[in-house]
């Protein structure tokens, strides 16, 4: 569609405007009825760019990198070690009765079946770590 078939665009006024942006990007003079598009036009090529500044994304992964050493990780691990004794104790209390209780309900096959399972998720787990020498998959 061009401006011609458009009936709301005035073809002077849009001829204006095109002679005001040709000025203020060629350095060239407005005519007197190109000037506040000259302006315009002026106004907004020297407007600043937005934009984040050099080296933005170093500088937020290393502050991230700097609060995630602080206390959360002291705090993790603290909270691991909890759970790892609540987690000892109760399978120390009740370890027994469960596991009796699985081996009437499943059977003494299935819980040998069972122990093979655990001790299989755990092994690969160990290769796992031990391949990758504690360092942690993204």
């Amino acid at each position: 569609m061009s401006t011609a078939d458009d009936p709301r665009i005035n073809p002077e006024e849009w001829q204006a405007q095109e002679r005001g942006l040709r000025a203020a990007l060629g350095g060239q003079r407005a005519g007197p009825d190109d000037v506040d598009y000259l302006r315009i036009a002026e106004a907004i090529a020297s407007a600043p760019q937005s934009g984040p500044p050099m080296r933005f994304a170093r500088e937020v992964a290393l502050r991230i990198a700097r609060h995630d050493a602080g206390i959360e990780r002291w705090v993790s691990r603290v909270l691991l070690a909890v759970l790892a004794i609540a987690a000892l104790a109760v399978g120390t209390l009740f370890g027994p009765a469960w596991w009796s209780a699985i081996e009437q309900t499943a059977g003494r096959a299935a819980t040998g079946w069972l122990l093979a399972g655990a001790a299989c998720v755990a092994v690969s787990w160990l290769a796992a770590r031990w391949r990758t020498g504690g360092r942690r998959h993204p």
